[in-house]
């Protein structure tokens, strides 16, 4: 049953309810400091206060200006979601608000701004004329959609726990896409790219930081060189601890150099230059995709550098452990994608490293018998091929 709370001389309607795991609490101001006028405003509340419970807000005469009838207030998807995105801020990564802003506003371009949130169910997800099927025909991959069915149904879930603006929760699946190999660029692939002759060599440096680093695409604008570290924050890292990436000297200036170039474009006036440094470069590297035709049967970006570190370092080190450390995994289940791909194959695609490997076959047998996470001493990390060290 609803209660009267009085604060700073104000009444206010308190409602409370039982969200699945602990009771939740609204206040409706009542908007007078007259305890009988309470009394009236708050009889009002508990005629409705199951369809308050249920989601449905209304306007009473004393919230209106120019006073009149209750009304139902009907909350729009547009509304529901521009509340959802300020509840995020602090909470979760920028980048994190910023996937979801893409994925709900492709909900809104399908579903409509206008559409009631408390009609919205899984059909419209599922269905076949739902979210899913109009994507797919818009030929949205199955990767992406996935993607932003994840932030949908965040989204979702919070529209029904926290906020109780829907009755029921919307359950829906993601789409089976299997588990795809990681698309690492191979030793060929490499060289090419830093001999393109119309690429400024800053674009190859940033490509080299990324594959003898194996940072994610935006980690070196948003973490900061302490020493021989490159730290990205706990508030800032993806898993969600403290990302530690040891850098050599060379690493450092090249560092240095992507985060001059993102505060560039701070002092030129752009409200983003973190995201803006991010997207040039990976601008950078879909041109350079489509120059050398490197899509060729497998999909390339700047998340491949990446995906190259973690080929590279596998087969360098025999220790998956060590390069789920290195590469900021969250589990160990993670890296052994890599090991999808046979040793010998990744010796072909990358035949500078085997002089580089010491003891195979004492290496095989360590990482088998393996099950703490230790560094492998059988191993050695070298410095890279020669012929990209003038960069």
């Amino acid at each position: 049953m609803a209660s009267l709370k009085q604060m700073r001389g104000k009444y206010y309607s308190r409602v409370r309810q039982w969200n699945g795991v602990k009771q939740i609490e609204r206040l409706i101001p009542l908007k007078t400091s007259n305890k009988t006028d309470a009394r009236i405003r708050q009889a009002q509340i508990e005629k409705v206060e199951k369809d308050i419970k249920d989601g449905i807000e209304y306007d009473f005469p004393w919230l209106k200006k120019n006073g009149g009838r209750t009304t139902i207030k009907v909350r729009t998807l547009q509304s529901v979601v521009d509340e959802y995105l300020d509840y995020r801020i602090g909470k979760v990564r920028p980048s994190t608000i910023n996937r979801d802003r893409i994925s709900l506003n492709q909900l809104i371009k399908v579903l409509k701004s206008n559409a009631p949130i408390n009609k919205i169910n899984y059909t419209h997800i599922e269905g076949n004329k739902g979210f899913i099927r109009i994507m797919l025909n818009r030929g949205y991959s199955i990767t992406g959609l996935n993607i932003s069915l994840r932030h949908i149904r965040t989204f979702f879930n919070w529209c029904y726990k926290k906020t109780r603006y829907i009755k029921e929760e919307i359950h829906f699946d993601k789409l089976n896409e299997g588990r795809p190999l990681p698309r690492y660029l191979n030793e060929q692939e490499l060289n090419q790219i830093y001999s393109l002759a119309w690429l400024d060599d800053f674009y190859k440096r940033a490509f080299y930081f990324y594959e003898h680093t194996g940072c994610r695409a935006i980690e070196p604008f948003i973490g900061e060189l302490i020493g021989d570290w490159l730290i990205v924050d706990v508030e800032q890292s993806k898993s969600k601890f403290v990302r530690q990436i040891q850098l050599n000297n060379r690493l450092k200036e090249i560092l240095l150099e992507m985060q001059a170039f993102r505060d560039a474009y701070a002092k030129n006036g752009s409200t983003k230059p973190i995201e803006a440094a991010y997207y040039k470069i990976a601008k950078m590297m879909r041109k350079v995709v489509k120059s050398l035709n490197l899509s060729n049967g497998k999909k390339i970006s700047l998340k491949s550098f990446r995906h190259t570190f973690g080929i590279k370092q596998v087969t360098l080190t025999g220790n998956i452990y060590q390069v789920s450390r290195d590469m900021g995994h969250s589990h160990v289940t993670t890296t052994q994608i890599y090991l999808q791909y046979p040793e010998q194959r990744r010796l072909y695609d990358f035949p500078s490293l085997k002089h580089l490997i010491i003891d195979t076959e004492n290496i095989r047998l360590n990482a088998i018998r393996d099950t703490h996470f230790r560094d492998t001493d059988n191993r050695s990390f070298l410095n890279a091929p020669q012929q990209i060290d003038n960069l």
